[in-house]
Order: C-alpha cells, then sequence, then structure tokens
C-alpha cells in the first residue's frame, strides 16, 4: 500500500505525460497508419450509449473534422471550472495536425513539476496559445458527459436506465465517495451483463479507492 500511495499518485508520478505522446505511440506501429483521428478515453470512462452519435454531434457543432484552421486538441470543459479549464480524460486528437499542442502541453508539464495533474498544465498551455500556434478546445459537457458522484446519484441513474455517452468515474476524486457494492451495480448495469455474468462477478467487481490507494474487490 506504500509503494502505491508514494509512486502511482500525483504529484510523485508524471504518468498523465503520456498522453501526449499518443501519436508517437500510434507511429510505432504501421498498422495505424490510415487512421487520422484519435478519440482517447481515460480507464475510468465508461461508454455508456453510442459512441458514434455523440462523435458526429461534436463534429457538427465544432467541425472538428475539417481539414484548415489552426491545429487544434479538443477535450471537454472541467466539472471545476474555476480552477481548471479542461479535463483530459477524454481528449480528440488529429494524428497530422495536433501534434504543436500536444508538444507545448508537455513542454508545460516538464517546465512546471510543481503543477499536480494535466489540468493545471493545459491551463498553461492555454495562457500561451498564440506563441504555441494551437488551440486547445473546450467541448461543452451538455449531455455528453457525465461525473456521477455518490452512492444516491449512482442509484438514481441505475433505476433510470439512462447512460450518457461518456460516463466518468473519476478514480481521484468522485469513485471515493461510491461504495463498492453499489460501483459495481452500476457498471454491471452499463455493460448490459446478464443474470450469469453478473452472479460470476467477473466485471466491474474492482474500483480503486483513492484515498486509501488499494484495491477493493
Amino acid at each position: 500500500e506504500d509503494i502505491l500511495y508514494d509512486h502511482f499518485t500525483a504529484p510523485a508520478m508524471k504518468y498523465k505525460r503520456f498522453k501526449t505522446l499518443l501519436i508517437d505511440y500510434m507511429d510505432d506501429v504501421p498498422e495505424l497508419d490510415p487512421i487520422e483521428w484519435i478519440y482517447y478515453l481515460d480507464i475510468d470512462i465508461l461508454v455508456g450509449a453510442p459512441f458514434i452519435t455523440m462523435a458526429k454531434a461534436l463534429n457538427e457543432k465544432y467541425y472538428i473534422r475539417q481539414r484548415f484552421g489552426t491545429p487544434s486538441v479538443y477535450m471537454f470543459k472541467d466539472p471545476d471550472p474555476d480552477k481548471y479549464a479542461l479535463n483530459s480524460g477524454f481528449i480528440i486528437i488529429n494524428r497530422r495536425t495536433s501534434d504543436l499542442c500536444l508538444d507545448a502541453w508537455r513542454n508545460a508539464i516538464d517546465t512546471h513539476p510543481d503543477a499536480g495533474f494535466d489540468q493545471a498544465s493545459i491551463n498553461h498551455v492555454i495562457e500561451n496559445e498564440n506563441s504555441n500556434h494551437c488551440k486547445m478546445v473546450g467541448l461543452d459537457v451538455e449531455d455528453y458527459l457525465t461525473y456521477p458522484n455518490g452512492d444516491d446519484e449512482l442509484i438514481h441513474v441505475i433505476f433510470e436506465k439512462h447512460f450518457s455517452p461518456l460516463i466518468h468515474i473519476f478514480n481521484s476524486c468522485f469513485a471515493k465517495k461510491v461504495s463498492p457494492e453499489v460501483m459495481g451495480e452500476f457498471v454491471a448495469d452499463v455493460l448490459d451483463l446478464n443474470d450469469s455474468e453478473r452472479e460470476e462477478h467477473k466485471y466491474g467487481k474492482s474500483v480503486i479507492h483513492p484515498s486509501t490507494a488499494k484495491w477493493s474487490r
């Protein structure tokens, strides 16, 4: 537990820096060369409704797939707008043009080591976007993304059976307010598991509790 707490929590580990190298990782795999657009999701984000429907709606509103204009990276606005502008749990990246933004983000992480979370580094990029020659675009959350906050809210969502396209469990914040039992039922519903799969408890039964930095099952 001490190892987990000391080495795998911000700011001890700059693991978020790897997000800025997504294009580089894809360039190492020739089979991925035809892919132009990257939709990145953090591991604690569930897809609760057809993803393609959301992607088309965002493209129509923000002209994401246009082939001209300032190189950009797209993220949803952060749930704490007074502190952070954007949240990097979901990122839309253009394989050919977004490298300027990712380079600027990585530079901000490296030059502001005390910033902690990657959202703080994104703030630095936005403040200097003219010199970076790229734009970090904030997407309105609307009905595309939810942040379940506590047992009561999750139980209501389970009862209503209405899931947003993206559900950010938010291991570093909201997840610690949810009991493993409720989280397990919620994940099983989002994944639409049948009775047999639910009884096997093979899916969605592991929930990380950041407050204790250990796994609960």
